[in-house]
């Protein structure tokens, strides 16, 4: 019987040595995978931290970049709103040079008639005694000058009164050059009675003609002295 125990007591005990070795050699083995699988986490850890990390500076560098190209957006917004104003200013500015060189270009023509329509030979009164001096009537001279018939008479009789006055001044001009002129008669006698002097010097003025032909004469220069030829005549006003 004590045999018999024996045997059963050392089966036990072989059996629980057995067990505990058995469970020794599992813990020693699952303590190593632990092992290695803590060392393979924490490499995985390090590289998530890194990949992390690797992202974040990218991030980083991705937003200063948006910011530096947000920036550059709203510099170039700004310059081509400026550029923009500048350019409608420009187009303002030009339709204010077109307006004040059509206003100088309308002025100048404005100037340039009123300069035509107040020169001498333009003024209706100035034409009106051209006329009248180059011997027209007086209808003809209203209907040139669109004056009233009153102002052309006046001119008309202010005319004839002129010419008159120049005419009787050419007359009196030629008979007292006929006055001052010594006949030939004289002038021989002089020369006679002093044969020893010197001859006497010519008169500056000519010989006046006899005195018949006078007022012809000075009609003649007074038609001359206002642009009228021989065959054109004095109208006198209707």
């Amino acid at each position: 019987m004590q045999t018999y125990l024996d045997v059963t007591l050392i089966a036990a005990i072989s059996t629980a040595v057995v067990l505990l070795l058995f469970i020794l050699i599992s813990f020693v083995i699952t303590s190593r995978r632990c092992g290695a699988l803590e060392k393979e986490n924490l490499l995985l850890k390090e590289s998530v931290d890194n990949a992390l990390k690797s992202l974040e500076e990218q991030s980083a560098k991705y937003s200063t970049s948006i910011e530096a190209l947000e920036r550059k957006i709203k510099a170039s917004d700004m310059s081509l709103q400026y550029l923009t104003s500048s350019q409608q200013d420009l187009v303002d500015k030009q339709k204010v040079i077109n307006t004040s060189f059509d206003n100088l270009s309308v002025k100048v023509e404005q100037q340039k008639k009123e300069i035509q329509n107040n020169s001498v030979e333009n003024q209706p009164i100035i034409l009106a005694k051209r006329l009248l001096a180059e011997g027209m009537s007086i209808e003809e001279v209203i209907a040139k000058t669109n004056l009233p018939q009153y102002e052309v008479e006046m001119l008309a009789k202010v005319h004839n009164l002129s010419a008159k006055v120049a005419a009787a001044e050419i007359a009196a001009k030629a008979k007292a050059a006929e006055n001052q002129t010594p006949s030939l008669d004289k002038v021989k006698t002089a020369a006679s009675r002093a044969p020893a002097k010197t001859a006497p010097e010519q008169p500056k003025t000519a010989p006046a003609q006899s005195s018949p032909a006078a007022p012809h004469v000075a009609s003649m220069k007074a038609r001359e002295a206002y642009g009228m030829g021989a065959k054109t005549g004095l109208r006198r006003p209707r």
